[in-house]
């Protein structure tokens, strides 16, 4: 444990009603106190701010706590989405590796706790987790935003630091915002789930808790891009890792897709259809298998499977469809990148992002060694959902006719309402319970961590009034298409944790980093971002020199936490340092040069060596066209042969955008626009 130092610190717990409690710290003087008609107790204890290992016994009538190796140090909360949350399981950092930390280091004086995820409907006291020393392996489990951050700070100001991390991957930032905050916002007052939601959402979750439960990784989208796409660190491989968890899944069906009979009794599939209408569900997602035969009188060579126009839906989980004929597996489209698609939008997609369109054609090769004369079967196992065409099988361009209507087996369901995700990871339940009947499933009625105040509830809350020193926060992706209100949101999110603490302490965060699939929505959230250090004691993170443009994820996280660390070094530690990137402040047209004003020089401005520029300016038409840039060292000059009378201009405003200007820190810009000036 780490307790804040030179303070006051909150202890409290739970004991018989109105009993005595007796606090005996190693460090300091002992407390009595007495718990009220609930049970419930609080007292505050000082704390010093010596660097030896301490104890706190706490006693009531014959029942005793010790609470040993205890550190008085500096506190922080690291908090956000799953940026924040990456642990060095998952996240391969592209300054320090995860297998050179895991490897060497070695801080018993780092520590850090993982709030257990838990999502509430009302504030909660209890928490679960523990307090893990940052010694080789262990740190493991952390969040590598969070140890970095820690790291920094430690090797700078050489005292303990305890990180208490709760981060949640996917979330909304109105769910870290308690409810009696957040409803002063009248279009949430309505977003509250009702008790008659919860009922129903109760039966789908009993009914879902009662199959056996098969982990699946669900970030194979981003995985997959990784992958394909050129990265800082080309050695970082996310698909192998992917694939090596995606390997271990055992669905439970390869008896019913290797048998060549018995299947009669399985449900016709009508082809062409829609994957979620398997049985009337409507809203199915999933693994199913389905099954046919043809006949052959001779064997040629060249046969081959036609699955048609494929329409996928949404490519953020993962698609896959394994082939068998006779019983043997020829192929699967995980991975592959060889596919024929069908569509223009297709080519197009696959030119530019080389990984999956939303709509492709599939053909697959049958090994003529797989080919017998007379009857054979195939059988297509297919996760997931979608649009799905006529299939067909040729040989030698001559179709061969299929004997029979496709039959399916539904043998697991992707369901999501179960609080035990973990990223990047989800669930399937596998339909594996005698004398199942698809009849049986309950509509899917949810509600999750991504409810109004949930996580504030079942993650914050318990938290409080632990004593700290601040908090280090890295969310907004979720938010990115609703950046209109995140500034709101984001302010109340700060003041809401200021005043459950009541205490005005620093808050610093970290921009969103460039990714090509916000539909130009990157730009005006990184703006909010900026904007909202116009909040007292606050500090914002620019990682456009460290994005990927193709991965939501980006691997760098040591430079995130390191850059986190100089806003506190300098303002909460009082270290001379520059902890800022250049930030915009103003500007002033002469004739068709517009002067840029920036605060948090160091030295003076830097541009990028390569001498490519994100200005952009434009007149009274808003017409933007990218602009020549002169390095006065403390100003810019930003024109344009294109723009004779420029207005405003803009930098680094699209969602892939990558830093150009940096201070003589090494520190980049933010993004900024100059229009509503």
């Amino acid at each position: 444990m780490v307790l804040q130092r030179d303070t006051t610190v909150a202890i409290w717990g739970e004991s018989i009603p109105e009993t005595n409690i007796y606090l005996s710290p190693s460090w300091g003087k002992n407390i009595t106190v007495k718990s009220d008609e609930n049970g419930r107790w609080e007292t505050h204890l000082e704390t010093t701010s010596d660097q030896k290992t301490h104890s706190l016994q706490i006693k009531s009538g014959k029942d005793k706590i010790n609470i040993r190796n205890i550190l008085l140090g500096e506190v922080w909360v690291a908090s956000g989405q799953s940026n924040m949350e990456m642990d060095f399981d998952y996240c391969c950092n592209s300054t320090d590796s995860a297998q050179q930390v895991l490897s060497n280091d070695i801080f018993n004086n780092i520590r850090m706790f993982n709030v257990k995820k838990r999502y509430s409907l009302n504030p909660s006291s209890d928490i679960d987790g523990r307090w893990v020393e940052a010694v080789k392996d262990s740190i493991k489990s952390f969040s590598a935003v969070g140890y970095f951050f820690a790291k920094k700070l430690h090797k700078t100001i050489d005292v303990p630091i305890g990180i208490i991390h709760a981060s949640w991957g996917g979330t909304d930032v109105e769910s870290w915002i308690s409810k009696k905050n957040l409803t002063s916002i009248k279009k949430f007052e309505k977003r509250f789930i009702t008790a008659q939601k919860i009922e129903k959402a109760k039966i789908s979750e009993d009914w879902f808790s009662n199959l056996k439960q098969v982990k699946m990784p669900s970030a194979g989208f981003d995985l997959m891009l990784g992958t394909y796409f050129e990265r800082s660190d080309p050695s970082i491989d996310y698909l192998n890792y992917f694939l090596e968890d995606w390997k271990k899944i055992d669905f439970e069906d390869e008896e019913k897709i290797l048998m060549l009979d018995n299947y009669d009794n399985w449900p016709e599939l009508e082809l062409p259809g829609s994957l979620q209408n398997i049985n009337g569900l409507n809203d199915f997602n999933g693994v199913f298998v389905i099954k046919n035969e043809f006949f052959v009188d001779s064997i040629y060579n060249n046969y081959s499977i036609d699955m048609g126009e494929i329409s996928l839906g949404w490519a953020g989980e993962l698609r896959e469809f394994d082939f068998y004929v006779n019983g043997t597996k020829i192929g699967s489209t995980f991975g592959d990148e060889n596919s024929t698609y069908s569509s223009k939008l297709g080519e197009k997609y696959r030119k530019q992002y080389k990984t999956y369109p939303f709509k492709y054609r599939l053909k697959q090769e049958i090994p003529i060694e797989n080919i017998k004369t007379g009857r054979n079967e195939i059988a297509i196992r297919f996760i997931g959902s979608g649009q799905i065409s006529p299939i067909t099988i040729s040989s030698k361009g001559s179709g061969i006719e299929f004997e029979n209507k496709w039959r399916f087996k539904v043998s697991a369901e992707i369901y999501k309402q179960l609080s035990d995700y973990s990223y990047p990871y989800m669930s399937f339940y596998l339909y594996n319970k005698p004398n199942f009947s698809l009849a049986d499933r309950p509509p899917i009625v949810s509600y999750n961590f991504n409810e109004p105040s949930t996580l504030f509830n079942g993650m914050i809350s318990p938290l409080i009034p632990y004593t700290m020193k601040g908090v280090v926060w890295y969310q907004g992706e979720n938010n990115a298409f609703r950046h209109e209100e995140y500034g709101e949101l984001f302010s109340l999110l700060i003041s809401d944790w200021r005043s459950k603490w009541e205490n005005d302490f620093s808050f610093y965060y970290v921009q969103i980093a460039p990714y090509f699939n916000y539909y130009n929505s990157n730009a005006p959230l990184r703006e909010v971002q900026r904007k909202a250090l116009e909040i007292p004691k606050t500090g914002m993170v620019v990682t456009l020199d460290i994005g990927e443009k193709y991965d939501i994820h980006p691997s760098n996280k040591h430079d995130v936490g390191f850059r986190l660390a100089r806003y506190a070094l300098k303002n909460d530690y009082k270290i001379d340092l520059i902890d800022s990137g250049p930030l915009y402040i103003s500007k002033s047209i002469h004739e068709d040069v517009i002067k840029v004003f920036f605060k948090h020089l160091g030295d003076g401005l830097v541009l990028d060596e390569n001498g490519y520029s994100e200005f952009e300016v434009a007149g009274m038409d808003k017409k933007y066209f990218v602009a020549d840039v002169v390095n006065q060292n403390d100003f810019l000059e930003v024109f344009s042969d294109n723009v004779k009378n420029p207005l405003y201009v803009r930098y680094a405003w699209s969602d892939t955008s990558s830093a150009s200007l940096f201070n003589s820190e090494g520190l980049p810009a933010s993004s900024f626009h100059t229009e509503n000036e």
